[in-house]
């Protein structure tokens, strides 16, 4: 296992490290120990790629349990998640490791450092679980959130020295939570009602590699009020066979897909013809 990671220095102590898939991690840095906040698809050595930028300590801590964020999961001792992640994280990180190597040969990646059945053999790893709780690395605090939506365990992360936030897979330039294990649009919304009560000013998504602003973020929450969502919803039954599937624009250049059985009830009341085939 060879690290091929992209380490880029985002602001001062939180770094993007991005691995060979093209997945971004953050490191945030204290005076006292570091941590890693989403493992990637697990190809590269992740801790050489942290080594590089600090000999501190490290925690690692999941916002999720889909593979892009997990499957690097088995290099450590044991990785902090939200208990409600449990069955997904072992799921993706652990039987969907074939799907993940498919992914890795379609788009032409040197994996010459691997074999295919050495990566689909490795178990997800171990869990610990966590609430919502404040971690201090020294002169630098993450504030743990429970913001369920992509999926039922997600955690948000609250950088309160850099005033920065870290919405995992809530929130992304193309947002999805149409999978079985999402939450319905009514949590999503509630989760990053409650994220927005925080004093960010600058947000970083792991499916983007720029900072974006508290505006940003303001403008996708305001997006998601059921006029704007129904009135830009468009079919994408192609993302899931047998689901109906719909993708809206919260904010110019944005997209959110998501499963209209899991619409408020009222929302669903108010677009049945959405639905009609």
């Amino acid at each position: 296992m060879h690290c091929r990671i992209e380490k880029t220095k985002m602001m001062e102590n939180v770094w993007m490290l991005t691995d060979r898939m093209g997945m971004h991690m953050t490191l945030l840095v204290g005076d006292d120990k570091a941590l890693l906040i989403d493992t990637g698809y697990g190809f590269d050595d992740i801790t050489a790629a942290v080594r590089e930028i600090t000999p501190l300590p490290f925690d690692v801590l999941l916002t999720h349990g889909h593979h892009d964020h997990a499957c690097g999961a088995f290099q450590f001792d044991h990785v902090l998640m939200h208990r409600d992640e449990q069955a997904v994280f072992a799921f993706y990180a652990g039987s969907w490791r074939q799907r993940v190597w498919q992914q890795a040969t379609n788009k032409g990646l040197d994996l010459s450092d691997w074999t295919e059945e050495e990566f689909i053999r490795i178990p997800c790893g171990q869990a610990a679980f966590m609430d919502e709780c404040e971690i201090s690395l020294g002169g630098l605090t993450a504030q743990i959130l429970s913001c369920p939506g992509h999926t039922k365990g997600s955690l948000c992360v609250y950088v309160k020295e850099r005033q920065l936030l870290l919405p995992g897979d809530d929130m992304n330039p193309t947002t999805w939570i149409f999978f079985p294990e999402c939450e319905g649009l009514g949590t999503l919304i509630d989760s990053l009602q409650k994220a927005s009560s925080l004093p960010f000013s600058q947000v970083l998504c792991p499916h983007h590699n720029q900072l974006l602003s508290r505006a940003d973020f303001d403008a996708f929450l305001q997006g998601l009020s059921m006029e704007n969502v129904l009135s830009t919803s468009e079919k994408a039954y192609h993302l899931w066979e047998g689901k109906k599937v719909f993708a809206c624009h919260p904010q110019p250049h944005y997209t959110l897909c998501y499963d209209f059985e899991k619409l408020p009830e009222a929302w669903k009341n108010a677009c049945r013809n959405l639905s009609d085939d």
